[in-house]
């Protein structure tokens, strides 16, 4: 072994240890002999990036692959470099280079698969995943599995992701991810057991709730000098602290929070930093950055800060914290908006809903929490500044009906595009505007016009419309739909209201549970109970008769928003006082069976 490769070699095992500085020193080392040596440059390059100077680190990289253009994990580590700074279509272009010049390797097949699926492109991301699969040994796959059922669900292939994510299970039975991402998906069937969905959301708590050890009550906290009960100290945990759907109905809520019964704490669980989390920040009492913290180590952070009432604001949605919550480190522990069902944990006390979305007696024993539901609705709205004024009705101007559904596509099933393949059959000259990022993707585009073809519907007839750069043009779209249509069972929710704010009624079909009855609790609270389907026939009469019905299309479109205004779903003030009295009863309620 040459000294170069001496210093090399000690260069990389200083950097694998983390002593960046005394690995850099080595890698300086190797150069000073060598200033050419391919790989001292590219893992020198490696280090930079770990030290937070991207452009020295891509400099760096460039320059080795530049000297060997034909060393495939270069690309593969550079296409990983591009995907943790954002550059995706780079990162895509890298993997397919390494996978070119190597194609027996695992690795770059899933990567490639992560990044295609981020631009929106599930179908060609799952082949990679398979493709991935078919390089590595069999009990390693759970990974992988979990990336492939992602990518099925996203392509509205419900049952193929439910059966992938337990194969990852069967393989990988101690990590709770898959396990989450198991239950989540469970939400989309079309024909939902409920009582088999409620067990798997009990075995995912037996098998990684009941390990944990719980942390001892704590003493309750003093009153103030004066005698009177200090307020409350209520703790809100999401990933979502940032521009996406929570942040909607989170924001309002800390802004009207009444300081002298409430004080909040916002343990943010991601390292994304925004707009949006710059306002949050602003109103909330107290901040806490909890996305590097072990389990331990948060709940030893809630518990120091006093915490009474602990929220949970992400459920099995994706980055959760409920290990965390299995710690108990506040005596009262709640979920709300993030999940629509219940989280499976004995450690937390309670859900918040309302009583449409979880009608008294039909929800309870599909629950390990108990149901505390608030008056009126479950969330409150926060309207879009941005949003740009309601047009005129669009099928006055273009004399055919638009239907129109924004929505994720995996809430696109088969059972929903029949439905929807139904009304526009039994609507002549009707379009369909679905809008969704994955429709940036042409072969995304062929595959739902394919789907509709099956139905009678032409592709012609179908507008697909990918993502827009600002909020602002997304909403402008509406401005193109007459009527919108609400997916089933998983419904929208800032989807509806977003519809509803830019005037424009949504058709929703009554299920049984929660997920299928967003639309129930929105549509009821702004008074339009008439949208509300009971059964599919139900739901294609009412689409069928409203679009034949322009007057009274252009009357609801025109008055819209102002019912938006008026009910309690943008209510903030009378909202957060419902939540604040919410968080007494519960505490109340755990001060009581404290009592001898």
């Amino acid at each position: 072994m040459t000294p170069v490769d001496q210093a090399l070699l000690q260069a990389k095992q200083l950097h694998k240890r983390g002593d960046l500085d005394s690995a850099e020193a080595a890698y300086q080392q190797a150069l000073a002999a060598q200033p050419e040596h391919a790989d001292a440059l590219f893992f020198l390059g490696l280090l930079r990036h770990d030290r937070g100077d991207n452009t020295g680190a891509l400099e760096l990289m460039q320059r080795a692959i530049a000297l060997r253009p034909d060393v495939a994990a270069y690309h593969f580590n550079i296409g990983t470099f591009f995907a943790a700074t954002g550059r995706n279509e780079e990162a895509v272009a890298a993997y397919r280079r390494a996978i070119a010049l190597d194609p027996s390797q695992s690795g770059p097949h899933n990567n490639l698969g992560l990044m295609l699926q981020e631009l929106g492109r599930p179908d060609e991301a799952a082949e990679s995943y398979k493709q991935a699969l078919k390089l590595m040994p069999p009990e390693q796959a759970a990974p992988v599995l979990s990336n492939l059922a992602n990518a099925l669900q996203e392509l509205g292939r419900t049952r193929e992701s439910i059966e992938r994510y337990a194969m990852a299970m069967a393989l990988s039975p101690q990590n709770p991810v898959a396990h989450s991402n198991y239950v989540f998906a469970l939400n989309y069937l079309a024909k939902p057991d409920r009582a088999a969905i409620f067990a798997a959301h009990r075995k995912y708590a037996e098998r990684f709730e009941r390990p944990v050890t719980r942390l001892a009550p704590r003493a309750p906290r003093q009153h103030a000098a004066d005698g009177a009960p200090l307020p409350l100290r209520v703790g809100y945990v999401s990933c979502d602290f940032r521009r996406n759907a929570v942040a909607h109905f989170i924001e309002p809520v800390l802004a009207h929070h009444d300081r002298r019964r409430v004080e909040v704490f916002c343990y943010s669980n991601h390292t994304i930093v925004d707009d949006v989390t710059r306002r949050l920040k602003g109103v909330a009492h107290h901040w806490r950055d909890v996305a590097d913290l072990s389990d331990d180590e948060a709940a030893r952070l809630v518990r120091e800060d006093g915490i009474d009432v602990l929220i949970d604001l992400t459920g099995h949605a994706g980055n959760d914290r409920l290990m965390l919550f299995a710690r108990k480190p506040a005596p009262v522990q709640a979920t709300w908006i993030g999940y629509p069902n219940t989280t499976g944990l004995s450690s937390i006390d309670y859900r918040i809903t309302d009583a449409l979305c979880d009608p008294p007696g039909q929800s309870e024993a599909f629950h390990t929490e108990k149901l505390f539901r608030l008056p009126d609705c479950f969330s409150c709205f926060q309207p879009p500044t941005e949003a740009p004024e309601v047009g005129p009705l669009p099928a006055t101007a273009a004399n055919r009906i638009t239907f129109g559904s924004f929505n994720n596509l995996l809430k696109i099933s088969p059972e929903v595009v029949e439905v929807w393949s139904r009304i526009l059959n039994r609507v002549p000259g009707s379009r369909l505007i679905l809008k969704s990022r994955n429709f940036h993707s042409p072969s995304m585009q062929a595959l739902i016009r394919a789907a509709f073809a099956k139905h009678g519907v032409s592709g012609d007839r179908l507008d697909l419309l990918g993502s827009d750069a600002d909020h602002a043009a997304h909403l402008g779209c509406y401005n193109h739909v007459d009527l919108g249509l609400d997916p089933f069972p998983y419904n929208g929710t800032t989807t509806t209201l977003d519809a509803l704010w830019m005037g424009v009624p949504v058709i929703t079909l009554a299920g049984e549970s929660h997920v299928s009855r967003v639309g129930v609790s929105q549509l009821t609270n702004i008074g339009l109970p008439e949208l509300i389907a009971r059964d599919k026939d139900e739901y294609v009469e009412i689409a069928a008769a409203l679009a034949g019905d322009l007057p009274r299309l252009a009357a609801m479109r025109k008055g819209l928003r102002q019912r938006m205004r008026q009910s309690p779903l943008t209510d903030a003030p009378r909202f957060t006082r419902h939540l604040e009295n919410a968080y007494q009863s519960m505490w109340d309620a755990f001060v009581a069976e404290r009592k001898p």
